[in-house]
């Protein structure tokens, strides 16, 4: 039976279908658009790093078919382009870096969830999940967050241009989403500060200045970056303890099973779920010839349940070895905003769990988003109470 990884019945519960894939055809040729989709643990971590035959720089659509983006993006580059861009970001990624925002990321979790309400239904995405990644990344780019409704709407616009053909909304949403950052950027070159726009703007690289667009690209890249996969993370963390009310009791008494859990939801839960490649040359893998030119999707959620890697891969189980799941991915593309997505997850929780002893799903059910590349919910109605 023929498996439609775009269609929103699979996105709404793959993990089925990937099992299949894993144990029948771990090279799967998909039939609406043809790409080759890798579900093995082993195959997908060779993938990922192997990136002069799996090359990064048609795209990360999981599709050979994107919408005409036209930006340098990181994810889309490779060496020695990815690495020199790479490079300048990097310092504002660096362990130190991160860790002196942890105070600023505490106290804007805590400012988030003294507003939620005591035992009533609430929508976890709008409370905490988009503004707390949100004001974050607008402190780094230095950028004003009472425009988070915008960066929702521009970031969701975005990822869409990457997994189907382009609409006009998201080609209007684009479109103002960089009007908007030309905007900052001549506010910039007048007045710098000390934000991260500002030192991209002044980096230089083999003596020349960014072009205006490896900028956007930047700006794009960070703002999508910087709040959808974490907002998907936290509403993924927090789906799953409503569902395991004992879990959130545990985590409660024992922090240190904070950031066990966290790293257990994206192994079991993964943000990010598909990307794309395509293949530079012939491979045949398991029987299956992928020709030159093709379009091959790396399966990150498929990969983080494989039997082969993890005992009882479906269950969600504490005090694995972090070090094999592929959520944040692997190799050269490995997501330079780990150490902040894990910060900001942590923060978050652990400032619910200060406050509210229960947890439990709404009264109305969550929306999942459907989409190929991310996977997290749209809504997530949550009831918490405080201790009596």
């Amino acid at each position: 039976m023929a498996i439609d990884i775009y269609s929103a019945g699979f996105q709404e519960d793959p993990f089925p279908a990937y099992e299949r894939l894993r144990r029948d055809e771990p090279v799967y040729r998909e039939p609406r658009y043809g790409a080759f989709v890798l579900t093995r643990h082993r195959d997908v971590n060779d993938a990922l790093r192997d990136h002069e035959t799996f090359r990064s720089g048609a795209g990360p659509a999981p599709m050979p078919t994107p919408g005409p983006i036209g930006l340098p993006l990181l994810v889309a580059t490779d060496p020695p382009q990815h690495d020199q861009l790479r490079g300048l970001v990097n310092r504002a990624f660096t362990p130190r870096r991160v860790d002196e925002m942890a105070p600023r990321i505490r106290s804007r979790a805590r400012e988030l969830v003294t507003a939620i309400p005591d035992d009533a239904d609430f929508d976890v995405v709008e409370a905490l999940s988009i503004p707390l990644p949100v004001s974050i990344i607008a402190d780094i780019l230095g950028i004003p967050a009472e425009r988070q409704a915008d960066f929702r709407r521009w970031s969701d616009a975005f990822v869409g241009l990457l997994e189907k053909p382009p609409e006009p909304t998201m080609i209007q949403a684009t479109s103002e989403l960089l009007t908007y950052f030309h905007e900052l950027e001549k506010e910039r070159r007048q007045s710098p500060g000390d934000d991260l726009i500002s030192a991209l703007m002044a980096a230089e690289i083999d003596g020349r200045r960014l072009s205006s667009e490896e900028l956007d690209a930047f700006f794009i890249m960070l703002l999508v970056g910087g709040n959808e996969t974490t907002t998907n993370l936290i509403s993924n963390q927090l789906h799953l303890l409503a569902t395991r009310p004992g879990l959130w009791r545990a985590i409660r008494e024992d922090r240190s099973l904070l950031y066990d859990a966290i790293e257990e939801t994206v192994r079991w839960d993964s943000p990010v779920q598909n990307l794309g490649r395509e293949a530079t040359r012939r491979v045949s893998l398991h029987g299956v010839e992928i020709p030159a030119g093709s379009r091959v999707v790396v399966s990150f959620g498929a990969a983080n349940r494989d039997a082969d890697t993890f005992d009882d891969p479906d269950d969600y189980r504490l005090g694995r070895d972090r070090s094999l799941h592929l959520g944040f991915g692997q190799g050269r593309h490995y997501c330079l905003g780990t150490r902040l997505a894990r910060l900001e997850a942590a923060a978050s929780l652990d400032a619910l769990l200060d406050r509210f002893g229960e947890i439990e799903l709404g009264t109305a059910p969550g929306r999942r988003l459907h989409s190929t590349v991310i996977r997290g919910f749209e809504t997530l109605p949550l009831r918490l109470s405080v201790d009596r």
